[in-house]
């Protein structure tokens, strides 16, 4: 079908979809050779029969390379004959193999089977997505989807309730997003045909003898859940529309039965079943809540920062969670998450541990009820004999901190216990777990602030930076440096982290890791206020110029400016000068990139006359000294950045003696050269005199235009007089 289906007249997309890139493989002659028809009976195939053909082969590459094909036949065959002819046809397909097999599920023993089944997973949910089938016609699609989220194989399962949980959205139709041409079907389908078709492929994915369907069912039942949280009254029950026979159903029944179905995934006698529950369950409590957001959206890092900061406002969530919905959470969800963190499968438990944020948000940030339901499961976490549990609730505890509603002064002894559980986690016996504990210390500090921070994490610090594990060292250098950063952390003052921190960058600097040092150097700029009172810190950061690693050297090039800033022109000159023109000179690029980056800085640090008087003529004599044209480059091109973000600190004086050395640069024996030179003009475009631009600028410029040899050169010097003269 390679060669045949991608050639094919009739193969034209007539639906204004946006195809994959990798939607059509190259033609295959060695596949077009295992269909039996002859050329022209294939060329005269359609979309339709010219897919079959290539699915019914022997061959097993031609029938995965048929079913890569299927949105593209999909959208060639159009979406009324998709509609009719396709997607029946790949139902009794899916059905006959089930029903060869004497199971309820399809049979997977090949890879090349599983291949197939994977792909059509995908494809199916894409249908939907691309607009191809609109959202109310998408119940057509439902029982193939259902049959392969019953399938043994893990991947084609995930990828069957992924194509699932992304179709069920589009399946609800808004009266006002409705067109008006397809208002009235649309509506017969969303209120009569998808609520009892929902609900009864729900129940028979709940209710199968073999594991792997109800493994599927807790992974769909939050997406069918938020389709019904936006019903009300009683709804049709009927999988046909023009069926009354089985009358309405109430929708918080409905809803009632969907929770019930849950708690009998969760108390399954099959590990993997209760595994499944366990995993879904935080959005399953975010749906039965009815948050307008996840929780990551609405609590889980400084786009909510109201939320982690103490004596902010919290009510939004507080407002979002009624008092009968809260009511269903304790009374239904609240045993379901005891139950599930209590198993005995450590699997199961880390899973449910690490929902606790979403229960903490599920029960509105109440801290009266967060102390009694989820403050002992924190607890019982993190002394839980399973590392694993440990681990993953290190990894969301932040989040989970900031969910229990503790935020109130009442309950700040509540606070205390959840700091004194972090604080056992940042000191457990396994490295995964002290790792992952770390990387919350930002947001713990700016959740409890600077006393809390002082009196549970700040004495931790220490040990923690002499870590025998090199993984905590680097996610804890990176941690601090949040913490440094006022988008992220902003309840640390100049003197706790001079004290609490100042001792770790020291120790960090001189790791034998250079991930380590990486992740100080990288952010050392968000404490330039302080690095005057750093000195051992600034001495390790002007050695480390020297290191064999290049992106430390990177580092450090980049940071240089910026120690001009903290601790003045003369502390540079003296100290850092000949460390900056030896990095200037570096034999690696991007090193050499950081210093020309670093100009504008080092201009707005130390003033035009500084910059004419001590860095022009250095850089003229390694520029005229040296026969590498990349050196030549690199002193252009920083020349030009001072022009390129100048922002009023460039003196006409040192703009028309920059703009004497790019016209030496035109003229240059190497055309790479000549074009950073004609960059560099344009870039200085606001700063040349007038005078000095119509004398000398432009007629050299358009000389290059004229006599240049070099192609690249014309079209940069051209571009570069549109600029200065426009």
């Amino acid at each position: 079908m390679s060669a045949t289906l991608s050639s094919h007249p009739t193969l034209t997309p007539n639906i204004n979809t946006t195809l994959r890139p990798n939607a059509t493989p190259s033609p295959s002659l060695a596949l077009a050779r295992t269909l039996t028809s002859s050329p022209s009976e294939l060329s005269q195939m359609s979309p339709y029969n010219l897919f079959l053909s290539q699915l019914q082969t022997p061959s097993a590459e031609t029938r995965v390379d048929a079913m890569r094909r299927l949105f593209v036949v999909a959208n060639a065959m159009g979406r009324e004959e998709t509609l009719e002819k396709l997607i029946p046809y790949l139902t009794q397909h899916i059905r006959d193999q089930a029903e060869h097999s004497h199971l309820a599920s399809i049979p997977t023993g090949t890879e090349e089977d599983d291949e197939i089944l994977l792909i059509l997973a995908e494809q199916l949910g894409q249908f939907v997505t691309s607009g191809l089938i609109p959202g109310y016609r998408a119940i057509s699609l439902l029982p193939i989807l259902e049959q392969l989220c019953g399938v043994e194989e893990t991947v084609v399962r995930e990828k069957a309730v992924e194509s699932l949980n992304g179709v069920l959205p589009f399946m609800f139709v808004d009266k006002a997003e409705s067109k008006a041409k397809e208002e009235k079907e649309a509506m017969l389908y969303c209120k009569k045909t998808a609520p009892g078709l929902l609900l009864k492929m729900i129940k028979r994915m709940a209710g199968a003898e073999w594991f792997t369907a109800k493994v599927s069912a807790a992974a769909v039942l939050p997406v069918v859940y938020q389709f019904y949280n936006k019903m009300s009254g009683t709804v049709h029950m009927s999988a046909n529309a023009a069926d009354s026979n089985e009358g309405g159903a109430n929708v918080e029944d409905i809803k009632l039965e969907l929770r019930n179905m849950y708690r009998v995934l969760s108390e399954d006698e099959t590990p993997m079943v209760r595994r499944g529950a366990a995993k879904h369950l935080a959005k399953f409590l975010e749906a039965v809540a009815r948050l307008p957001y996840g929780i990551k959206g609405a609590i889980g890092g400084p786009v909510a920062k109201e939320f982690t900061i103490p004596g902010k406002d919290v009510s939004t969530i507080s407002k979002a969670v009624s008092g009968d919905v809260k009511s269903k959470v304790y009374e239904e969800m609240v045993p379901i998450y005891q139950t599930l963190c209590r198993d005995e499968q450590d699997s199961v438990r880390l899973l449910a541990v690490s929902a606790s944020g979403s229960m903490g948000c599920a029960l509105g940030l109440d801290g009266n009820i967060c102390s009694r339901i989820v403050l002992p499961v924190i607890q019982a976490g993190v002394t839980d004999l399973s590392w694993r549990v440990r681990n993953n609730l290190a990894k969301e505890f932040a989040t989970v901190a900031q969910s229990q509603g503790f935020h109130e002064p009442s309950r700040k002894a509540d606070f205390q216990v959840v700091f004194e559980s972090y604080a056992s986690l940042l000191q457990d016996l396994e490295a995964q777990v002290r790792t992952s504990a770390v990387e919350n210390i930002a947001r713990m500090a700016q959740l409890g602030g600077a006393d809390l921070f002082q009196q549970h994490i700040s004495p931790l610090l220490p040990n923690l930076a002499d870590d025998a594990v090199m993984e905590v060292r680097s996610k804890l250098a990176q941690t601090i440096m949040d913490c440094c950063d006022d988008s992220i952390c902003s309840t640390l003052s100049d003197s706790v982290i001079l004290e609490d921190f100042r001792p770790c960058l020291e120790c960090f600097l001189n790791d034998e890791f250079a991930e380590v040092q990486l992740h100080i150097l990288s952010k050392l700029s968000r404490v330039t206020r302080l690095l005057d009172q750093m000195d051992v810190v600034v001495q390790s950061v002007v050695s480390m110029s020297k290191t064999a690693n290049w992106r430390v050297r990177e580092s450090v090039a980049f940071l240089l400016p910026h120690l001009a800033e903290a601790r003045g022109v003369r502390f540079f000159q003296d100290q850092l000068l000949d460390v900056w023109m030896a990095l200037l000179m570096d034999r690696v690029a991007d090193v050499r990139s950081a210093c020309v980056n670093g100009m504008p800085k080092l201009l707005s640090v130390t003033g035009s006359e500084w910059i004419q008087r001590e860095i022009v003529p250095r850089y003229l004599n390694i520029c005229n000294g040296s026969i590498s044209y990349l050196t030549r480059t690199t002193v252009l091109k920083s020349f030009s950045r001072l022009g390129n973000e100048q922002k009023g600190n460039l003196s006409t004086e040192l703009s028309n003696e920059l703009v004497e050395q790019l016209l030496i640069g035109l003229n240059d024996r190497v055309s790479n050269v000549r074009m950073v030179a004609a960059k560099g003009l344009e870039e200085l475009n606001t700063s040349i005199d007038s005078g000095l631009l119509n004398a000398k600028v432009i007629p050299a410029l358009q000389q290059i235009v004229q006599e240049d040899p070099d192609e690249d050169c014309k079209f940069f010097a051209d571009k570069a007089i549109s600029t200065l003269t426009g």
